[in-house]
């Protein structure tokens, strides 16, 4: 395992696969994936693509992923993407991180490395740009948490994020695995974005993971927080033919 300590690099962006793209609905579509170990990106992005309500987002939030992975959904799909690996993963041997999709220009980006107690455990982090939709800079950040994180840490990992978003910005889209197993890690979160002033998109979406290891259980693990939007819409497409996370999204209205 290696962690990927530089906040600046490996790094892989591209911003010239789609221009001026005319979104053809006034709302703004997010999605957030999960693609296990970016293994299945041919399921993946039929996934991503033969679904309507997932089709033609413009933004999308991608976790577990290495850069051939984005690279290939962003082409099929035409996003321009920013990609930051957390790791080099000891399981695959591969680059493990988030990436956010966007038919949007993406102004600027960053790395933000969660708080780690020991080093030497696998590091995570949150993928932020800033992207301009039709003149407003709005913040689409991609966040990928432990699993084993006390819920006070969990807080404190929301905390460290929200602190780096400048403050310009007042729009502002968080979305990933969270990877909340229990009750307890949902209200710390929760509480966390609360005094921040982030609404919980996703707090009746049910179940969006089921592994063979959970002795199928279903835990809610992915979610979106937003601020200064309007919630139209939300939901799941409960399709696992390409990882053990199903994808989620959102229909958001700028305030």
């Amino acid at each position: 395992m290696r962690n990927y300590t530089s906040t600046e690099k490996p790094r892989y962006a591209s911003d010239n696969i789609v221009k001026g793209w005319v979104n053809p609905d006034k709302n703004i579509k997010v999605v957030s994936y999960n693609i296990k170990y970016a293994k299945k990106i041919t399921k993946a992005t039929n996934v991503l693509s033969s679904h309507a309500e997932l089709n033609d987002a413009d933004i999308i939030l991608l976790q577990e992923m290495d850069q051939d992975g984005v690279e290939r959904i962003a082409q099929a799909l035409q996003y321009n993407y920013v990609y930051y690996p957390a790791v080099l993963h000891p399981i695959n041997g591969k680059d493990f991180g988030n990436a956010v999709l966007s038919k949007w220009k993406i102004t600027s980006d960053y790395k933000v490395i969660l708080p780690n107690k020991n080093i030497n455990k696998r590091q995570r982090i949150a993928v932020v740009t800033i992207l301009d939709y039709r003149g407003t800079n709005i913040a689409a950040i991609s966040l990928h948490l432990g699993i084993f994180n006390r819920p006070t840490e969990r807080r404190q990992r929301i905390d460290k994020i929200l602190a780096t978003i400048p403050e310009e910005i007042t729009h502002v889209i968080v979305g990933g695995d969270f990877n909340t197993f229990t009750k307890k890690d949902q209200n710390e979160i929760f509480t966390a974005f609360k005094r921040n002033n982030y609404d919980w998109v996703t707090d009746d979406i049910g179940w969006t993971n089921h592994a063979w290891f959970l002795a199928h259980k279903k835990p809610t693990l992915d979610h979106f927080y937003t601020r200064n939007f309007d919630i139209i819409d939300k939901g799941k497409v409960i399709d696992k033919s390409a990882s053990d996370h199903i994808p989620i999204w959102a229909e958001l209205k700028l305030k």
